[in-house]
């Protein structure tokens, strides 16, 4: 009898200890999530895409919400319009108009400050080709 109190003293300790353990790696990767940079999901056009339309707009989804801080749109290192104003509050998407875009290579540079207060640059580019749709044919 005493050696089965002993194997439950022991099985009670080694089930304290994995609880212990497992609710310490929730607890990391709680915190890393925590810090994680929000980021760019996807955007219209899609980095590296070459659409035969020419957009009227740049529709930008982040993975959480974000307030945009800065939106460049240029073509050979020359900036091209945009109706883009920094905005005040955090959301996840974003629609910038792009007046006058013509046909051409982009790039899309852009800025945003998370929930966490870090700034996150990135950039995208992208191709305007009339011709496009002709050449898939």
């Amino acid at each position: 009898m005493k050696s089965s109190t002993m194997d439950s003293i022991l099985n009670f300790a080694q089930r304290r200890n994995l609880i212990r353990l497992a609710a310490s790696v929730v607890l990391v990767f709680a915190s890393l999530s925590a810090h994680a940079h929000t980021g760019l999901k996807e955007s219209t056009p899609a980095d590296g895409a070459t659409v035969a339309a020419i957009p009227g707009s740049i529709e930008l989804v982040f993975t959480g919400p974000v307030r945009l801080v800065k939106l460049e749109l240029t073509m050979a290192g020359h900036a091209m319009p945009t109706n883009f104003k920094p905005g005040g509050d955090a959301v996840a998407n974003y629609t910038i108009a792009t007046p006058g875009m013509h046909p051409g290579d982009f790039t899309v540079n852009w800025a945003v400050i998370g929930a966490d207060g870090h700034t996150v640059t990135n950039s995208f580019s992208f191709k305007v080709d009339p011709a496009a749709n002709s050449a898939a044919d």
